[in-house]
């Protein structure tokens, strides 16, 4: 079963949560602040690194990491996706 690491500081973070609950079996686990704010963040394991998301107030984008962690994190990410990915914390762990 995999594992989403959602900032539990980011605005509308909580509709995030309740929306990756809703959508999937995965673990949701409320992290600090990833100091990545681009509201809300979550991230999740990719072919084996965790890569961080931002901008997941957006339907699409939910939709879109729901999918990608229903598919077990493997393969290329979503491109709704890729646009969001944080350069800045990806492989590293949640603080």
């Amino acid at each position: 079963m995999a594992t989403i690491y959602v900032c539990r500081k980011c605005k509308q973070s909580k509709d995030l949560q309740k929306a990756l609950e809703r959508g999937t079996d995965a673990t949701v686990r409320l992290v600090g602040c990833q100091d990545v704010c681009n509201q809300p963040v979550a991230g999740t394991r990719v072919d084996g690194r965790i890569q961080w998301f931002g901008g997941l107030d957006k339907a699409k984008r939910q939709r879109a990491l729901i999918d990608l962690v229903k598919d077990g994190g493997d393969g290329p990410v979503p491109e709704v996706l890729a646009k969001t990915r944080s350069r800045k914390r990806a492989g590293k762990s949640p603080r």
